[in-house]
């Protein structure tokens, strides 16, 4: 689809644009292969800032939107919360749990808002499916999956 194109990148990793511009030998071999293979596409890459750059900024993060809504359904795992025990009792302890309400979705979640952005409580019987599906968007390791839920 892009080959044989000429187009350009934009990008919000400064260090991306002087790149191509820097001596190979202060490249990593991982660093050299990389931009072999950005250089078959294209050597255009252009800076944008990151508050500037809306599409790339969507498309690099790993939303929960991000998971089917055909798979997820917010407004059961609302209902779930309701009746969940485990929940009833993080309610009561030093936890700090607020409801939140999810406009795309038009939903109201109970979630941890002790971190700077709200993290859904997941009652049980939808995490192994959430997990199922970030998992399977991209699987870095077993590590790196575990922080990338933990962070969200």
């Amino acid at each position: 689809m892009l080959e044989g194109r000429k187009f350009s990148i934009y990008t919000d990793r400064r260090h991306l644009t002087d790149a191509f511009k820097q001596k190979p030998d202060k490249c990593s071999p991982r660093q050299l292969r990389h931009l072999d293979l950005i250089s078959q596409f294209s050597t255009d890459i252009r800076h944008v800032k990151g508050t500037e750059n809306i599409v790339a900024d969507a498309l690099s993060r790993i939303e929960i939107h991000a998971i089917s809504n055909k798979i997820l359904n917010f407004h059961e795992i609302s209902l779930s919360q309701l009746h969940d025990s485990e929940l009833q009792k993080l309610l009561t302890s030093n936890i700090i749990i607020e409801k939140h309400y999810f406009p795309l979705e038009d939903v109201t979640l109970y979630c941890d808002v002790s971190t700077n952005s709200p993290r859904p409580y997941i009652p049980k019987s939808f995490r192994s499916t959430i997990f199922e599906n970030i998992h399977n968007l991209s699987h870095p390791g077993i590590r790196a999956t575990r922080k990338l839920i933990t962070k969200r």
